[in-house]
């Protein structure tokens, strides 16, 4: 069973929702599209994941997408756990194309992508092993007798995987998308069931309720100042910045639609780009190009965000789950 959904990635919300509202001519859309393409990638990767743990039967697999977990200092992410009575199993997932060689003297992977272009990347097999150290002081503090696994996932069928001879050893932990559930079969096959369901049940909500969502400041991130961003209520349909409020609904004044909800997106907009902080129905007003304090009012209570503070002093939070947000742009550049 799913007991953690996956969701798209906090920081590929925040990179569309800047380029969405960027001028133009800015400096910073090319690195921002780079790093948009990097992070898409290895989304579709976690993505590809999905059918095959589909197949596994709910009752005996409680997965988790997304893990962000503690130790006191630092935080440690996990792409997918698959919590077990036998055994936790973590799985790290990459999107690469072409031929990746796992280099064990340097320790280093290294892809030639279908272009023949050579790129150098962090040990997927450490990062996993890094992710394994971590789980287990969490598990060890917390008296939980589970052995913990993990395996690398290579999400393209066609990828090439490499190493040198005396080296096949190391990508044992290293296993095209399809073979995955057989693999989980054979680590069935060594471990012993070691704890109940109402235990595994007990667990899954420890790891639920302390799981801590990543955050990421995108403006700070870029070095970009708010002024530069641009504000108004974009139309869904030509998505030019020229929507104007009358009786209750948006107009554009460019390719002439109606649309009631095209607020929606604009005030998900402000709060990605204010790094998820409180606002003030003044700021919604201003952000929206609205004159009216009850209309921008009546936009923030239709959206049923939680709230602190009463009158003037009212703060609006953002979303518990920016996908949970009706009439919401969520395409992905």
């Amino acid at each position: 069973m799913i007991v953690k959904k996956r969701t798209i990635p906090i920081k590929i919300l925040k990179n569309n929702a800047l380029l969405r509202r960027l001028p133009n001519n800015s400096s910073k859309i090319p690195e921002i599209m780079s790093d948009l393409a990097k992070r898409m990638a290895g989304y579709r990767g976690e993505q590809a994941l999905d059918f095959h743990l589909s197949k596994l039967p709910e009752k005996d697999y409680h997965i988790f997408h997304g893990l962000r977990l503690t130790n006191g200092i630092y935080f440690f992410q996990i792409d997918t756990l698959i919590l077990t009575t036998r055994y936790a199993l973590i799985l790290e997932i990459k999107n690469y194309a072409g031929v990746l060689y796992f280099d064990p003297v340097c320790n280093q992977l290294i892809q030639t992508n279908p272009a023949g272009e050579e790129k150098g990347y962090a040990n997927p097999i450490e990062q996993a092993n890094q992710q394994l150290q971590e789980l287990k002081k969490w598990v060890n503090k917390r008296n939980i007798p589970l052995p913990i696994e993990f395996l690398v996932v290579i999400s393209k069928p066609s990828t090439i995987i490499k190493t040198t001879p005396n080296y096949t050893r190391i990508l044992q932990r290293v296993k095209h998308v399809q073979y995955l559930n057989s693999e989980i079969e054979k680590i069935n096959q060594s471990y012993k069931e070691l704890i109940d369901t109402k235990e595994i049940k007990r667990i899954s909500h420890q790891l639920n309720k302390e799981h801590q969502p990543e955050t990421f400041d995108v403006l700070n991130y870029y070095k970009i100042p708010f002024n530069e961003v641009k504000t108004g209520v974009i139309c869904p349909s030509c998505h030019s910045l020229s929507m104007k409020r009358q009786y209750a609904t948006w107009y554009c004044q460019t390719c002439k639609i109606a649309n009631r909800d095209a607020h929606y997106q604009a005030v998900i907009d402000l709060f990605l780009l204010n790094n998820d902080q409180p606002v003030s129905n003044h700021e919604i007003r201003q952000f929206l190009g609205l004159a009216s304090r009850t209309t921008s009012l009546k936009i923030l209570l239709s959206l049923n965000l939680p709230h602190t503070g009463t009158g003037k002093g009212r703060r609006y939070l953002p979303p518990p789950r920016y996908q949970d947000i009706p009439h919401i742009d969520i395409q992905l550049y």
